[in-house]
């Protein structure tokens, strides 16, 4: 007879229409319930995953935790998946993938000696592909999901073979049933499942009250106890994942084939809430630099390795990454709670970046006489040549009315440089924000001495609206901005045009109501925001005296033009800055947002000359062609290239998801303004109650974007580490430097552009330190690593996508390759 796996759980959200609190009382009621339950009917096995929630259970009921730790070692109890928690599977970068798995591994392997084999993501929405990379370094041979459903397959199986981007393999299933049943209905629905699917040689079945907890009742486990009786055409198991996995693959036959990642699903997820995807984002920048400044600061100088502060950040972003949380698919409770949290990891990083900087500034001169000092510590293995900025101030108050113009010498030698407005509004000349056009030298300290010249007063600039277009051009690249529209009309780059007219419109559309959804089938209509008039500019400006253009030069030096244009549709404004380098041929987007429309999502719309023949973005260890026409989910970058051209335009973002490529309109999606939790469900139409209901993104919202064109295979090989040097800043800071010790060496450089480093960091389960890098192009390479100026010199070679974790062996002066996941010992 055919056995059905009985896999009992109970879905628990941590967060969802609820926050924390009640979803640790939650955890504390499932479980002892559920315990209990092992015990009362014989042969059942209750299955349970995420580590936070046994966590809870420990801190509050160490009691109801021994009874888990017995039940575990008597077989009544499955530990499954074996996570932190059930993330989102497409935002988190691969690095925070790991972190989670490593935090539930080490946690379940120390408290129950258990390391599930079976990985569970039952409520994400969607799957980046390089998932599958991820899954079996870590030792998984499984995968669960329940989404993308049926319907978004080409096949009618459950279970099908999942390809990795660098060729690995994972058997997947695919759960019909979803992962919850209704209270007292497990039989009923089980008998109405299985008819679909008598093909099976073997089927899983996952059941229990859900989302809320509950998992399973006595009243479920009486039903199936009476169904398995009286039933003799299969065989009910109380079971766990891996039990059906040994089945399933002992019976062998053609698995169906998917070497894509397991998207779109609920795609209003990859912008709603666009506040926490933004925030973690930048808590992911900063605690991988700050791991990297911190291992440079104890390796080098001996510092102290701040353990408790990064662990601390870490668990902060890990958290934040729960499905209900990152996809903005949660209460406003819980967008409050996780941006606390995520700011919470943010101060701890602002500490230890700035403690490491300073061990890492050790050994610099002291400040000449009559100037200020500005350093930028690179934190990437490459030289990184742009624009920087970092504010300070003059050595001696200035008093008078002339303005102080700063004068930069880095490395003995007068750079680009030039005074911008700082970011207080005291209006005595005393601070300074001052831009250079600088190359950081990669793994080290870049220190500048600045110098100061009066002028008679502050800098203005000439207007740019009595022609129709203002033309920048450095010689490498052309900028045009349409002076009547304030949209960009051209970008070209040695001649070749990549943008053209229209372009960075910001464009409304009807939405719906739902997070998870994104627009309404009925309405396409869209409205752009238009250029506001002088006086509607002055006032948004808050320049109520003045009438100002609504297109204008606001900065202008060696370094540098910004131009800014101001918008506006019905009570929304925005402005745009176009940052135009004179050295470059690429441009960074500066968007503020203050948006008031209801149940909208907004554009930045950007137009190329001709429609490019395919569309790919950054995802977790890797990238991948994304679905034209289709609202899409990707990382720190999009790209539109076109091989027969030899064109690609790349579009950097600092913390959105969500794009689009259709015709040839790129559309990165900056906001929606759906209701909190809003679903038409049992009782009909959400968001009809006669009150005040809030709506996300209402209120500013702030963006910025880097703009770079090429060949396609320039672009391709050098798009990851620019996405990374954009993201993970260099550390600015002004300091008079107490000239005490030796200056640091070099920590770590690499020469070859494909390979990224994804951590360095203090290992968890060795005394020493572990480097972790990966293949961004997807073509097998070879790359030097320096570390410690020289200390360590090596060659290692990666295949396409691949990761390589390496342990920093001082002792022998190499590298050598660990696994990826850091176990327990």
């Amino acid at each position: 007879m055919k056995n059905i796996h009985l896999i009992a759980n109970a879905h628990l959200d941590p967060v969802w229409l609820w926050r924390w609190q009640e979803g640790c009382s939650e955890a504390l009621s499932t479980f002892r319930t559920a315990e209990e339950l092992t015990r009362e009917f014989e042969g059942f096995v209750f299955n349970h995953n995420e580590a936070i929630l046994y966590e809870w259970v420990k801190e509050n009921s160490i009691g109801l935790f021994q009874k888990l730790q017995t039940a575990v070692q008597e077989g009544r109890w499955n530990i499954m998946g074996g996570w932190y928690l059930q993330p989102d599977c497409n935002m988190p970068s691969g690095e925070s993938i790991v972190r989670n798995i490593e935090r539930g591994r080490r946690f379940f392997q120390e408290y129950f000696n258990a390391r599930p084999t079976t990985a569970i993501n039952f409520d994400s929405f969607g799957h980046s592909r390089g998932l599958v990379q991820i899954l079996t370094k870590a030792g998984y041979d499984s995968y669960i999901v329940c989404r993308p459903a049926k319907n978004g397959f080409p096949f009618e199986e459950q279970d099908f073979e999942w390809v990795g981007l660098e060729g690995s393999k994972i058997i997947v299933h695919r759960s019909d049933e979803n992962y919850n049943s209704v209270w007292g209905q497990a039989a009923k629905e089980l008998t109405e499942f299985l008819p679909d699917k008598e093909a099976e040689e073997v089927t899983l079945y996952l059941w229990g009250v859900g989302d809320h907890g509950g998992g399973p009742s006595r009243k479920d486990l009486q039903d199936l106890k009476e169904l398995a009786k009286d039933n003799s055409s299969y065989n009910l198991i109380h079971s766990t994942p891996e039990a059906y996995f040994k089945e399933r693959t002992a019976r062998p036959m053609e698995l169906p084939r998917v070497a894509d990642g397991l998207n779109p699903v609920a795609e209003g997820c990859y912008t709603s809430q666009i506040r926490v995807k933004q925030k973690h984002r930048e808590l992911e920048n900063e605690l991988y630099t700050a791991e990297k400044m911190a291992a440079a600061a104890s390796l080098q100088f001996g510092r102290s390795y701040p353990d408790k502060e990064l662990k601390e950040a870490e668990h902060a972003l890990i958290f934040s990454e729960f499905h209900d949380a990152l996809p903005g698919s949660g209460s406003p409770f819980v967008e409050t709670d996780t941006l606390r949290l995520l700011d919470y990891g943010l101060e701890l990083m602002s500490r230890v970046k700035h403690s490491a900087a300073l061990a890492l500034a050790s050994g610099e001169e002291r400040v000449k006489e009559g100037s200020s000092v500005i350093l930028f510590y690179n934190p990437h293995p490459f030289d990184i040549t742009g624009v920087f900025t970092c504010e300070t101030g003059l050595p001696k108050q200035n008093w008078t009315t002339d303005f102080m113009y700063p004068k930069v010498v880095f490395d003995g030698e007068e750079i680009p440089a030039q005074a911008e407005k700082e970011s207080s509004n005291f209006n005595l000349d005393w601070r300074k924000k001052i831009a250079v056009q600088a190359t950081l030298k990669a793994g080290q300290m870049n220190r500048m001495d600045v110098y100061f010249k009066p002028l008679p007063k502050r800098p203005v600039f000439s207007e740019i609206v009595s022609s129709e277009e203002y033309v920048f051009d450095n010689g490498e690249m052309k900028v045009v901005i349409d002076t009547t529209t304030g949209l960009l009309k051209e970008y070209s780059k040695n001649g070749i045009c990549y943008l053209t007219k229209e372009s960075f419109q910001l464009a409304c559309y009807d939405d719906t109501h739902n997070p998870w959804g994104l627009g309404k089938k009925e309405s396409h209509s869209r409205r752009n925001f238009q250029l506001l008039t002088s006086h509607e500019a002055a006032e948004y400006c808050g320049l109520s005296e003045k009438v100002i253009p609504a297109v204008r030069v606001i900065e202008d030096g060696d370094v540098r033009t910004t131009v800014e244009a101001v918008f506006g549709l019905h009570d929304s404004k925005a402005y745009i800055r176009y940052q135009l380098p004179k050295k470059g041929s690429g441009f960074d987007v500066e968007i503020g947002v203050n948006f008031q429309e209801k149940e909208k999502y907004l554009k930045a719309v950007l137009k190329t000359p001709e429609e490019n023949e395919s569309f790919s973005g950054q995802i977790m260890f890797g990238r991948e062609e994304l679905k034209k026409g289709k609202e899409t989910v990707s990382q720190k970058w999009i790209m539109a290239k076109d091989k027969n051209i030899d064109k690609a335009l790349a579009v950097i973002n600092n913390g959105t998801y969500g794009a689009s490529y259709t015709g040839c309109e790129l559309g990165v999606t900056l906001l929606r303004s759906a209701g909190y939790t809003s679903s038409d469900f049992i009782m009909g139409k959400a968001l009809q109650e006669e009150q005040w209901a809030p709506r996300m993104e209402q209120g500013e919202r702030f963006y910025r974007f880097r703009i770079q064109g090429g060949s396609v295979e320039e672009t391709e090989q050098r798009i990851d580490g620019e996405a990374a040097a954009f993201n993970e800043e260099p550390y600015g800071f002004s300091y008079c430097p107490p000239e005490e010790g030796e200056r640091a060496a070099q920590f770590i450089t690499i020469d070859n552009p494909q390979v990224i480093i994804s951590a360095i960091k203090r290992a968890h389960n060795f005394k020493g330190y572990i480097l972790r890098i990966y293949e961004s192009t997807g073509k097998d390479t070879e790359a030097k690593i320096r570390l410690l100026d020289g200390r360590i010199d090596q060659n290692v070679f990666l295949k396409g996508f691949e990761v390589k974790t390496y342990k920093i062996d001082l002792e022998e002066s190499c590298l050598t390759e660990i696994g990826l996941i850091e176990e327990y010992q």
